[in-house]
């Protein structure tokens, strides 16, 4: 009997991770074309280390969002795990009480250790919501031949205002947009609102705490309008999505775009011409203010209606990992959020590494940073300004807007 209970004792410490979640928990993901093999590989991992087997419900970037709230908010065929991205587009689920607030685990883990720089981002309410697993960097990508021909790489906005005017006095377009889906303009405005009011002020605006009308963002719209004035935008900018300028990019017929680094998917695979894309951080205007940078940051999170809690809050401890989000950025050409995670080898990741290294705080982006109801109402608005270069009628729509949504300003705002 003795043997018996000592072999049933080893099958129990052998398989109880199996035993305990043996029915699984299905992930839900929002992919790009080739991302789906890196994730299945992390999944299979996961199932190795627990037992737990994991089914991943896979969408594109549209249908995915049209899925969230069918799966939070009329709770139909809900995942257990879901992708999601951090601040307002978390906020507004977390606020409704449709997501598991996982602070407990976060403090557990003291996970303060490794994610505090992106905390802001998953927390509301000193409650955190979600795991960081992945992010992506911002900043200007050129063409080093072309860039050196005018000058070489600016360092700071009058420089960068001098190199594109040179290229514009030689018939090259200083500045190339695809802003028919209207989010890219946005970039624009979110870098010279960093640049010159820093992060807080930044994320106040965009939640409805300030007016348009105030000087500092009147600042920016000029700064701004700087550009559209001299021409240096390409005037077909509304016929073309975010990836609609990359041919002429390629053949020099265009000095510079402000993207995130989702655009090295793009560039052409085994061609020379990629080793002469080159890559800077967007210039500064206010010589006093840090470095802010957009790092739009992809989530794990738990929703609220799920029977398998400690199933999905063991998936989550598996993702937080430095080692796991180390291989799995790898493959999707993220860079890890955990402070401890490994960079991959490519250059545009090294570089955004170090990007995000020096930087005092980060963003999310526009359309993530502020609510759907505003982002619906002000991007448009963002591209519109890139034609029109109207700065007072571009003020009197983005504050109309920011009434519409937010409400008026209270006296103490």
């Amino acid at each position: 009997m003795e043997f018996r209970a000592l072999l049933y004792i080893v099958f129990l410490l052998c398989c109880a991770p199996t035993l305990l979640y043996a029915e699984g928990i299905r992930v839900s993901l929002q992919l790009q074309p080739n991302q789906r093999d890196r994730f299945e590989q992390i999944f299979d991992q996961f199932y190795v280390e627990t037992g737990i087997r994991v089914t991943s419900v896979v969408e594109s970037d549209l249908a995915y969002k049209r899925k969230v709230p069918v799966w939070l908010i009329e709770g139909k065929d809900t995942p257990d795990v879901m992708f999601w991205s951090a601040s307002q587009r978390l906020y507004g689920y977390a606020g409704r009480g449709l997501i598991l607030p996982i602070t407990e685990v976060w403090e557990a883990q003291n996970y303060d250790d490794q994610f505090l720089h992106v905390k802001p981002g998953v927390t509301l309410d000193g409650d955190v919501y979600a795991i960081p697993f992945a992010y992506y960097h911002w900043g200007i990508f050129y063409r080093k031949t072309m860039v050196e021909r005018f000058g070489g790489v600016p360092d700071d906005w009058e420089s960068f205002l001098n190199v594109l005017a040179r290229m514009k006095e030689a018939g090259i377009t200083p500045i190339g947009i695809g802003s028919k889906q209207n989010w890219p303009a946005a970039a624009w405005f979110d870098y010279i609102d960093l640049r010159i009011n820093g992060l807080e002020f930044h994320l106040n605006l965009l939640n409805g705490k300030v007016s348009f009308h105030d000087e500092r963002v009147q600042r920016v719209l000029n700064e701004w309008k700087k550009l559209i004035d001299r021409d240096f935008y390409n005037q077909d900018h509304k016929l073309h999505n975010w990836d609609g300028e990359l041919p002429l990019f390629y053949r020099n017929k265009i000095g510079f775009l402000l993207l995130g680094n989702f655009v090295a998917s793009r560039w052409p695979t085994g061609d020379p011409l990629v080793e002469d894309i080159g890559f800077m951080p967007f210039p500064k205007i206010n010589e006093d203010m840090p470095y802010y940078e957009n790092a739009p940051t992809d989530v794990f999170m738990i929703p609220k209606s799920t029977p398998k809690v400690e199933e999905a809050k063991a998936f989550l401890r598996f993702i937080a990992r430095a080692d796991v989000q180390s291989s799995l950025n790898e493959g999707l050409g993220y860079l890890p959020p955990n402070k401890d995670g490994r960079v991959g080898d490519d250059r545009f990741i090294q570089e955004g590494a170090r990007l995000l290294r020096r930087a005092e705080g980060v963003a999310q982006f526009f359309d993530r940073d502020t609510l759907p109801a505003f982002d619906k109402l002000a991007t448009p608005l963002m591209a519109e300004f890139i034609t029109t270069g109207d700065v007072e009628e571009m003020t009197k729509k983005l504050e109309h807007a920011r009434i519409e949504v937010f409400g008026p300003l209270n006296s103490k705002d």
